[in-house]
Formats: C-alpha cells, structure tokens, sequence
C-alpha cells in the first residue's frame, strides 16, 4: 500500500508570502531600528576614537582618587585607597579583555607610596594637570597626571583597539534594540490591526451584496482616511446605476426603433406573396428595400455608437486631418448634387494632428449626412476646419487643437428642441426626413472621445443650423 503526503493549494505554493499591511509596517520598523541601530554605532564609535572622551575619564578618575586621599598624611594608608580603587577598575578591564589600568602615587616629597606592577619596569610621565601618551609591554597608554593635597597620582589607560571597541558597541547596543523593538511593535501592530478593521467591516459588506446590488454602501467610517474610498465606491455605485439604467434604455430604443422597420418589412412580404397584381408586388417590394435600408443604417448607427463607446485606443498616430476630410467629404458629394445642394470645403492645405481617426470620420459624416437630408433642395453647406493655438485660440494652421465646423441654410432647430437633439434616438417635430435619431448622438459621443465637444448655433446667413466641434490639444507630429 503507498503513502501519499498531502500536497499544499497551488496559491499557496505559489504565493506562501502574500503582500499585507502588518507586513510592511513590521518591515517598515526593522529598517527603522535598523537604520537607527547604524546611526547610533557610528556616534559612538567615533566618541569612542576621539582622545578628549578617553580624557575626561581618566580626569575623572585621577582627581576623585586624589579628593578621597587628600585629607590622609600617611602614604602606606593613601597607597591601600589607591590599590584597591586600582583592583576594582582592573577587575572590570580584565573581564572586557583589556589591559590593565596602571597607576602610581607620590608625596610631596615625591616618594612612591603605591605603583602599579607593570608601571615599576616603565617611566609614564605626564605634565602635571595634563595628558601624554606612553607604551608599556608595546601597548598603548594615555597618561594623566594630578596633584591635590600634597598628592601627586599619575593614573594611564590602555588605548583599547577600534575592532574591540566595534565588537562591544555591537553587542551592548544590539541587546538594546532588540528589547526595544517589540516593545515598539506591539503598540504599532495593535493599532494597524484595530486600524484594518473598517476595511474588512467594508470588504464583508461589498461581498455580502447580490450580483445587482449597485445601491450606495451605507457605511460610514470612523477614521477619516477611509471616508474617501466609501466615497469613491458610492460614486462608482452610482456611476454604474445610471450607465446601466442608460444602457437599459438604449437597447428598449433601440428594440423599439427597430420593431417599425421589421413589420413593414414583415407586412410587405406578406403582400409579395398574396397579392395578384404585378404593380402592387412591385410596390411592396419598394416598400419592402426602403424598410430594409432604413433598418440597415440604423444597424449601422448602432454598430458606429458602440465602437465609439468602447474603449480609448492607445495613442493615435498623427495623420492629415485635412486630407482626410477633403477625401470624406468627396464621397458624400454625389448625395449633394442629387439634391443640388452646393457643398463647400474651407479647409489649410494640410493639419497634421494626432486623432482617433473612426471618432473623427463619424462626426463629419453624421453632421453632413445630417444636413443633406433637412435642408431643401439648392440649399448650401458650409464645411470648415482649423487648427487653433492653445494660447490665442486662433489660427488656421497652428496650435494644438482643431475646429471643425458644419454650418447650412436650412429650416434649422427650434430654440425649445435644442437641449435635445443630442440624446439618442430623439427626432424633432415638424419634417417628413426618415432617420433613427442617432446621429448628433454619435456626434456628441465621438467629440466627448477626442476630449472635445459639440456645440449647436446659428447657420448660414442667420438661418439653418451651425455645428462646431472642438477638440483642444489634439496634439501634432
């Protein structure tokens, strides 16, 4: 029989560490202490190198031993007080691995009432109130000389080695840090943790809601940095619930605007089959291709408005905004003369600019395509583009950004219609013209795609309508 040992999930495996904010602020800490660790070695490192410290201690030594013997007249008693201080100081010394301190004592008449061993078979001399260096057995010693009441004591340190001072500071100041360090920790890893919790009352609430939940959250932090992420959810909530509701409406416009199309289409067939009379098939096959085409160029708008709906392309490349409107409007040229509309183009030889080139073709064609079928026959259209300049807003051919404007002589729109004509699917009153109502819908969207806009004003000679469009900073070669 064979053994099989458990295997692990493969998310573990492949993430045993997963990224988490106790993480980093922990990690965050033993850089901190780390880094504090390094700065505090270095201070005392270099004290520790510096003479004066080692100075002001052996000061420090030489004259307190000279006060508690001062008042003694007796040297073999001064010598026992300085033996012992001498015995203590050495006892520490020899337990760090260092050499002997070194001292000797003199009266005024400059008889020796105690020395050191190893300063017996050496000549340590120093000014008196001073400092000087000397050797004793090859190591290094810092020698001070001091003189009170009748005393005169010379007291020599050995200079202890920069890898044995390293190693002490090492180990003295790493025992403190690591004791200060969970002491500093706790506190911190509570308050992140107590910290951390609206975020996971949050995430619960948000996974806790149905698949069509978009209301607001209700939830109402206590710390004020999370205020602003509920906020930004509840915005996106509601972003979200009015797209949805817009897109809602969309498709039952678009249901319904299609429905017309497809019972003519429906209603004609029937006739094709069951009427006798050649003339009366004819008409209804008549009727038939026009429901057909109608319903055809509404597909088309529809199909125009979702690619413009979909997502922004990466950077476009720069390209001949007016080559390519000479070239567009040159086809729909023959929809002019059919109706003996004089169609104009003003226009720079050439503007170089770096566009969404679908966006931009959807504008000109749904403004002019727009103007042929309102205005009367013999009517004017008056197409125009320019570059303007970021600073003045003028120009022909320079700047940044363009204009692109489509003006006409027609009945135009009434002042009350105006707010409306962009929405989709909206047809003004008062004309016979067959369409969907989703052209200067597919204007705004694709002027809003350029980061530009639309705007409705007068038209030729004070009559008709006038369309400009404006994309600011459109960018050039």
């Amino acid at each position: 029989m064979t053994h099989t040992s458990p295997r692990l999930p493969r998310r573990l495996l492949r993430r045993p560490f997963r990224p988490t904010l106790v993480r980093r602020v922990f990690l965050a800490l033993l850089v901190a202490f780390s880094l504090v660790w390094i700065v505090l070695l270095a201070r005392d490192f270099a004290a520790a190198n510096d003479s004066a410290t080692l100075d002001a201690r052996l000061r420090a030594v030489g004259d307190n031993l000279l006060a508690s013997i001062a008042p003694l007249r007796d040297g073999a008693y001064a010598g026992a007080v300085v033996a012992s201080n001498a015995a203590l100081i050495n006892d520490t010394y020899r337990t760090n691995g260092l050499p002997d301190v070194l001292m000797e004592l003199r009266d005024a008449a400059g008889r020796v009432a105690y020395v050191s061993p190893q300063a017996a078979r050496t000549d340590l001399r120093a000014p008196p109130g001073g400092f000087a260096d000397g050797r004793v057995d090859g190591q290094r010693y810092r020698v001070y000389r001091g003189r009170h009441g009748g005393w005169s004591l010379t007291v020599a340190a050995p200079w202890p080695g920069r890898w044995w001072m390293l190693r002490m500071m090492v180990g003295n100041l790493t025992l403190d840090m690591l004791i200060a360090f969970p002491l500093v920790l706790l506190p911190v890893w509570i308050a992140v943790r107590r910290g951390l919790r609206p975020l996971r009352t949050l995430s619960d609430a948000i996974a806790a809601r149905g698949p069509d939940d978009l209301s607001p959250l209700g939830v109402a932090p206590r710390y004020a940095e999370l205020q602003p992420l509920t906020g930004a959810l509840d915005r996106l909530l509601d972003q979200l619930r009015h797209k949805l509701a817009r897109e809602r409406g969309f498709v039952q416009d678009a249901a319904h605007e299609l429905r017309t199309p497809l019972a003519v289409m429906a209603a004609q067939a029937h006739v094709l089959v069951m009427a006798p009379d050649a003339d009366e098939r004819e008409q209804a096959g008549r009727r038939m291709l026009h429901a057909m085409a109608r319903a055809s160029h509404m597909i088309e708008q529809l199909l125009d408005m979702a690619n413009i709906d979909a997502a922004r392309q990466a950077a476009p490349a720069p390209f001949d905004v007016a080559g390519l409107v000479r070239t567009e409007l040159a086809l729909l040229v023959p929809a002019a003369l059919a109706r003996d509309i004089d169609l104009a183009l003003d226009a720079p030889d050439t503007l170089v600019r770096a566009l969404d080139v679908h966006a931009l073709q959807s504008i000109l064609h749904n403004l002019v395509n727009n103007a042929i079928a309102y205005i009367p026959r013999h009517g004017r259209i008056h197409v125009q583009l320019r570059g303007t300049d970021a600073g003045s807003g003028d120009g022909r051919d320079g700047g940044d950004g363009l204009v692109l404007s489509v003006a006409d002589d027609g009945p135009g729109i009434p002042p009350a219609q105006r707010d409306l004509v962009f929405e989709r699917f909206h047809r003004g009153a008062g004309h016979e013209t067959p369409g969907a109502g989703l052209g200067l819908a597919i204007v705004r969207e694709a002027a809003a795609r350029l980061g530009g806009r639309v705007a409705l004003g007068a038209g030729l000679d004070g009559r008709g309508c006038g369309f400009v469009v404006t994309v600011p900073g459109a960018g050039t070669a």
